[in-house]
């Protein structure tokens, strides 16, 4: 793997980051939450999210489903097949959503509270979510949605996992965001990252390392030879 971003203009993060945002759409049924309130943009989401899903909060949510679809909004609204697989998973019956919203919240209950930078660790936890069979991380091959669900809960040590960040640093081949092996590889190479960039990365506070990092590579993939 290598790194993209030696020469990286960190000053037009933001506005590359959502010059490529601009399918995102705020009137989404799956941004109805009360909770999430109606966001304007990706960022604005993510922001909201990463309070959501705060160790403070994931317990007091006693209607989680809502804001866990738009997790998978934010995850998926870029891809052609978003909106027919949310309404697959979320909104075709009833009784299913809330048998899931009840397995997501002993999720909730049984997650531990800090989870260490130990690549083993962090794999076991993303094989540990199959078991709840949730809406979009049930399938052994959705490696990238789980990662993405415990960045959220976790942002300082999980950073998302997929294929744009893997076209960035040149591991990309086809199916290797489904392979635990690449994951293994990639999780110390993007702590790595953060490391390496730290000076830069510390003027965006609103984000933690892990996610500007991912921003970063996912503006520079492709461009880096």
């Amino acid at each position: 793997m290598r790194d993209p971003l030696n020469g990286f203009d960190w000053s037009s993060l933001y506005r590359s980051y959502d010059s490529r945002c601009m399918s995102f759409d705020r009137t989404s049924v799956y941004l109805s939450a009360p909770e999430v309130g109606r966001p304007e943009s990706d960022r604005t989401l993510y922001y909201q999210l990463i309070k959501l899903f705060s160790e403070g909060l994931q317990n007091s949510i006693t209607a989680p489903m809502g804001i866990y679809e738009a997790l998978l909004y934010w995850k998926l609204y870029s891809q052609s097949t978003a909106s027919y697989n949310l309404d697959k998973w979320l909104r075709q019956d009833a009784a299913k959503r809330n048998n899931a919203q009840e397995r997501l919240i002993r999720l909730f209950q049984e997650l531990p509270a800090t989870l260490e930078r130990n690549p083993s660790a962090i794999i076991e936890r993303v094989k540990w979510l199959g078991e709840f069979q949730l809406p979009g991380i049930a399938s052994p091959n959705t490696f990238p949605v789980r990662t993405t669900f415990l960045h959220f809960l976790y942002p300082s040590v999980v950073p998302i996992f997929d294929q744009m960040v893997l076209k960035a640093v040149g591991a990309w081949n086809k199916d290797a965001n489904h392979k635990t092996s690449v994951l293994k590889d990639y999780l110390p190479f993007a702590w790595e990252l953060a490391e390496q960039h730290a000076q830069p990365i510390s003027s965006f506070k609103k984000e933690g390392p892990m996610r500007v990092i991912d921003m970063a590579l996912w503006v520079s993939r492709g461009n880096s030879g």
